[in-house]
């Protein structure tokens, strides 16, 4: 399928070949005006004598009754073949989206206990592999490839007797083969307690299964427009290109005015049997088709994106962090950013004005942060004060409840994926001390900060002996940091974890005897907590937070 740009006035794609059908209408339009020019110049008065003076009555009324018919024929058809093209295109979509739900439904309904682990992957790699091989039986369906080999996840794991089976099938019983394999496998999950979900909830996955099916089988009766209607437009299209140079040359006196309107006419003629002819059957090789290929590379690579851990494990989050809410956002590819709310009801518009002046406080700090100069003294909230006058609270009943919208710092987000380097809970901690993470600070305000990002999963004094560790860890035995940023001590920890988690046979008696190591070496479990407890990754049980 060609993607385009039409300019800034529009005319961007009149002078590009690929896709266009006119060349092709040219062929069969230029001859045309041709042979009316040659047949008015040469045997216009021949042919006038031949029919007489009353001959040609009536033959114009009776071509532009024939040209209607046939106008109307070409334009009902043109329809119908864009009709076709984006129900193709809806269905398309429609199947990848309720199979791709149906999956990531799947996915989060898995039992997260340890010691169905090993089960659990069995079926996640199982299904992402059947899905796969699912999407791409659909397409061999109704594609037309001269080559349709289309890849899927890799299926060694099946038997041979499986893939031998599989060819042996008539082409149209293989996606309901590979449908029944799922819903037999999903069964059996269900049987062996795999899902942690009630029935009813686990009867939308089934749902979203057979929705995808449906639709595919509504895919199915995107063929050939009937072969007696396509047979009769062309024999019109050919008795139309054979006559209009006669028709013309007599009804028109001027050679070159004759010669010009056969030759619009005819193009237009045949570009819109063209294109009808282009877009009838969109699952082909043609440029204007759909890529068939792109189409299941696309539906495999959002599979395994959804079967990766950090896709379907739920992330951290801190309420008490993000203590600010919004109710619309404006995104691009890069950004989320909050949009700010007119409004004229005044404790809205007060506290929006708290808001704004927040803001921008809080952007004069990040000016002075990237020029080098900030020092939590010289915070805006160190330096300027602002009392914060007591809001009071609106009762469900008042109208100006109706559009709160409080505005949200912004986001910044890569189209790559989100890298963060401290999480929610040490990044709140840190910044109530003015602090950011490029600051060295001593080490007692380090465990500090950690103490409260753990909460409670790590003991104190595993806390206080692995910063310390990570004091010394790029330090000779005789000395030590005294102050790290956040930033430095994360990436001293994940070191630390990296050299833990190396084998015994390579490393030296002299390394195992260094302090840190000694340190580190008794307390793994609880450097991998703090760690996660550290990138806000760590999973905790609920808690009730006053904010």
């Amino acid at each position: 399928m060609i993607h385009y740009g039409h300019g800034t006035w529009g005319m961007a794609v009149l002078f590009r070949l690929k896709g266009s059908v006119i060349p092709k209408a040219l062929v069969w339009s230029v001859p045309c005006a041709l042979l009316t020019i040659g047949l008015h110049i040469f045997l216009r008065d021949t042919m006038v004598e031949a029919m007489g003076a009353a001959g040609a009555e009536g033959i114009d009324t009776i071509w532009s009754g024939y040209n209607f018919i046939l106008g109307f024929l070409i334009v009902f058809r043109s329809n119908q073949a864009y009709s076709r093209f984006w129900e193709s295109v809806s269905l398309t979509h429609k199947i990848r989206g309720q199979w791709t739900n149906a999956y990531s439904s799947l996915l989060a309904f898995c039992s997260p206990d340890p010691a169905k682990k090993e089960a659990v992957n069995h079926f996640r790699e199982y299904l992402l592999r059947l899905m796969s091989l699912l999407h791409c039986y659909a397409l061999h369906q109704v594609c037309e490839l001269a080559d349709d080999r289309l890849e899927v996840v890799d299926l060694s794991g099946l038997s041979p007797d499986t893939v031998e089976f599989l060819h042996s099938c008539e082409s149209s019983d293989r996606a309901e083969t590979v449908m029944l394999w799922i819903e037999k496998l999903i069964v059996e999950s269900d049987r062996n307690k795999l899902f942690e979900v009630a029935p009813p909830v686990l009867t939308r996955a089934f749902a979203e299964l057979s929705a995808g099916m449906v639709n595919m089988c509504e895919l199915r009766k995107i063929t050939e427009v009937p072969f007696p209607y396509s047979q009769f437009l062309s024999y019109m299209m050919v008795l139309q290109w054979l006559a209009s140079p006669v028709v013309a040359s007599q009804l028109i006196s001027k050679w070159w005015w004759a010669g010009a309107a056969i030759w619009l006419l005819s193009t237009s003629y045949w570009t819109l049997f063209y294109i009808a002819q282009e877009i009838d059957m969109p699952f082909g090789e043609d440029s204007n088709d759909l890529p068939v290929e792109l189409l299941q590379h696309q539906f495999n690579e959002n599979l395994l994106h959804l079967s990766s851990a950090r896709s379907y494990v739920l992330p951290d989050f801190v309420s008490a962090v993000s203590v600010k809410r919004t109710t619309a956002m404006s995104m691009t590819r890069q950004t989320l950013r909050a949009s700010r709310l007119q409004t004229s009801f005044p404790k809205l518009k007060k506290a929006l004005e708290q808001q704004l002046e927040r803001e921008e406080m809080a952007e004069e700090a990040l000016e002075l942060e990237r020029s080098g100069q900030w020092h939590w003294q010289s915070h805006p909230r160190r330096t300027q004060q602002v009392p914060e006058e007591p809001q009071e609270p609106l009762e469900d009943t008042e109208d100006e409840e109706v559009g709160i919208e409080p505005t949200a710092d912004p986001v910044f987000v890569s189209a790559q994926g989100i890298k963060t380097v401290v999480g929610p809970r040490a990044l709140e901690a840190a910044s109530r001390r003015g602090i950011t993470l490029q600051d060295p600070v001593g080490l007692e305000v380090l465990q500090e900060i950690l103490m409260e990002a753990v909460d409670g999963s790590c003991e104190p004094e595993d806390v206080v002996a692995l910063v310390a560790a990570a004091a010394e860890s790029e330090v000779s035995t005789s000395s030590r940091s005294d102050e790290l940023s956040l930033n430095e001590l994360m990436r001293r920890l994940k070191d630390l974890s990296a050299k833990v988690q190396t084998s015994s046979a390579s490393l030296s008696q002299e390394e195992f005897e260094v302090p840190w190591h000694m340190k580190v070496k008794e307390r793994s479990e609880s450097l991998n907590q703090l760690i996660h407890a550290l990138s806000g990754t760590l999973r905790r049980p609920p808690v009730r937070w006053d904010v």
